[in-house]
């Protein structure tokens, strides 16, 4: 079996681990399922990258690197997109948990001004 046969079906297990991994987590609810369907679509990403490993090398020459080096290249550009897109969802949940304390605290102004706290005994 040739290296490169090899290092799909590596590619390949990995992929379907990671799809089989992330099904079991959104079965357990561990795993939202708008984060489930960015990971499915990761794993497929992957597994159908497994086909296309033959191309590494053709590319890898193409800018004079070796394969090794493009597949850390689309590694750290995938780990840095995804590290963006939970900094997105970071700040919008930060934001959201800031709103509503706001609207708690004027709620609980209303509350306070509508029942005095001498009335509450």
């Amino acid at each position: 079996m040739s290296v490169i046969v090899k290092q799909s079906a590596v590619i390949f297990v990995c992929g379907a681990a990671l799809l089989v991994l992330t099904v079991r987590l959104l079965h357990r609810r561990r795993l939202s399922f708008h984060y489930a369907s960015g990971w499915v679509a990761v794993s497929l990403a992957v597994i159908a990258s497994s086909l296309l490993t033959p191309l590494v090398g053709p590319v890898a020459r193409l800018f004079s690197m070796s394969g090794t080096a493009v597949f850390l290249v689309v590694a750290v550009g995938f780990v840095v997109a995804m590290c963006l897109q939970l900094s997105i969802s970071v700040s919008l949940l930060h934001e959201r948990a800031r709103d509503l304390a706001e609207a708690n605290a004027m709620l609980r102004a209303e509350l306070d001004r509508r029942i005095p706290a001498s009335d509450t005994h």
